[in-house]
C-alpha cells in the first residue's frame, strides 16, 4: 500500500499535468502564428538555416503553410509566445533551449515585460530551424500532426521538471513545519514571537533560538543552524520518490555538505531522502558526509522516527535541550 507522502505527491502530479494540458499553450502559441499578418520572406533559406530538401517536402509538396513549420525572426518579434510551439516541434526541453539563447520562459508565458530583440529572434529561429530541418530530413512521411504530438511531448517534459521542482518545495514545507512545531512546543524559538500557523506560511526565513542560536530556512542547505558566526548543523531535505533519481539527488546534497565541513569541520550534517537504494546507503556509508540520515516519510508519518531525529538534532548536536 503506497504511504500517505508518496499517495499526495502522485496526485498533485496528475493535478499539474491535467490543469497545465487545459490552459492549451499550444494552441494559444499556433493561434498567434495564424493570426501574423506581416509578409515573412523565405526567399533566403540558407540564412534562416532552413534546409532546401525539408522545404520543398513540407512547403512545395506537402502544401503546409511555411510559418506553421519554419520558424521566421519576424514572427518571433512579433509573436514571442510562438517560441513555445517551434521550441515543441523540435523537441527541445526549456532547460535545453535556454543552453542556446537564454531565459525565454517570459516570451513564451506572454509576459508583457519580456522583451526580443532582432538578434536573440534570429538566433532562436536558426536553432529552430535547424532542428526541425533534421526532424523532416529524418522522418519518414513527416506531417504537422506528427509535430503536434511532439509539441505535446514537449510540454510533458516541462512538466516533469516543474514537477521535481514542486515534490522538493513539499517535502522541504513539511519538514520545516515539522522543526518549527517542535521549536515551539518546547520553547526554544526566542524571535520571532507568533503562532506555529503564522511561522510556517509567513515565509520567514530566520529564527532566533535559544543560546544565540541562529536557525536559517534557504538552499543548500535547506535548514541550517549558527551560532556566533559559527556552523552548527545543516540539514538537506530530498523528497523526489522516484529510486532512480535518488543518487543524482544526493550528489546535489553532498555539495552543500562539502562547502559546510569546508567552512566548519565540526558541522554535523543530517540528510533526509523520500527514497534511500542500496547504492545511495553504502554511498553514504562510504564517503562519511552525513553524520545522521532519516527517510522522510518516516519522519513524517512515524512518531518514534520524527523524535528520534529532533533529538539527534536539538538534544545531541545543538544542546538546546
Amino acid at each position: 500500500m503506497a504511504n500517505e507522502y508518496s499517495d499526495e505527491l502522485r496526485k498533485i502530479k496528475s493535478l499539474l499535468i491535467v490543469t497545465s494540458l487545459q490552459e492549451r499553450k499550444d494552441l494559444r502559441a499556433v493561434r498567434a502564428i495564424r493570426s501574423f499578418r506581416g509578409n515573412l520572406d523565405w526567399k533566403l533559406l540558407d540564412q534562416l538555416l532552413i534546409d532546401p530538401e525539408s522545404w520543398d517536402y513540407a512547403v512545395e509538396q506537402r502544401g503546409f503553410d511555411p510559418k506553421l513549420v519554419f520558424c521566421h525572426p519576424d514572427l518571433l518579434l512579433g509573436h514571442p509566445e510562438s517560441s513555445l510551439y517551434y521550441r515543441g516541434l523540435c523537441g527541445l526541453s526549456i532547460k535545453a533551449a535556454k543552453e542556446y539563447f537564454g531565459a525565454i520562459e517570459n516570451l513564451e508565458a506572454g509576459s508583457t515585460r519580456a522583451k526580443i530583440d532582432r538578434d536573440k529572434a534570429i538566433r532562436m529561429a536558426r536553432t529552430y530551424n535547424t532542428f526541425i530541418s533534421t526532424i523532416i530530413s529524418n522522418s519518414f512521411d513527416w506531417t504537422l500532426e506528427n509535430g503536434r504530438r511532439t509539441i505535446i511531448a514537449t510540454l510533458g517534459i516541462t512538466l516533469d521538471g516543474s514537477m521535481r521542482n514542486r515534490i522538493g518545495d513539499i517535502a522541504e514545507q513539511r519538514v520545516r513545519i515539522v522543526v518549527l512545531e517542535y521549536v515551539v512546543d518546547r520553547e526554544l524559538l526566542v524571535k520571532p514571537r507568533a503562532s506555529l500557523e503564522k511561522l510556517a506560511f509567513a515565509g520567514q526565513k530566520e529564527f532566533r533560538l535559544k543560546h544565540d542560536t541562529i536557525m536559517l530556512f534557504g538552499s543548500e542547505p535547506d535548514i541550517s543552524f549558527k551560532s556566533k558566526g559559527q556552523l552548527l548543523a545543516t540539514v538537506e531535505i530530498k523528497g523526489g520518490i522516484d529510486p532512480a533519481g535518488a543518487l543524482e539527488r544526493y550528489g546535489a546534497a553532498t555539495k552543500s555538505f562539502q562547502h559546510a565541513v569546508s567552512v566548519s569541520p565540526q558541522c554535523q550534517n543530517f540528510f533526509l531522502s523520500a527514497v534511500f537504494t542500496k547504492e545511495l546507503s553504502s554511498r553514504i556509508d562510504r564517503d562519511r558526509l552525513v553524520n545522521k540520515s532519516f527517510n522522510i516519510v518516516d519522519v513524517l508519518q512515524d512518531k518514534t522516527v520524527r523524535g528520534d531525529l529532533l533529538t539527534e538534532l536539538f538534544h545531541h548536536t545543538l544542546r538546546l535541550l
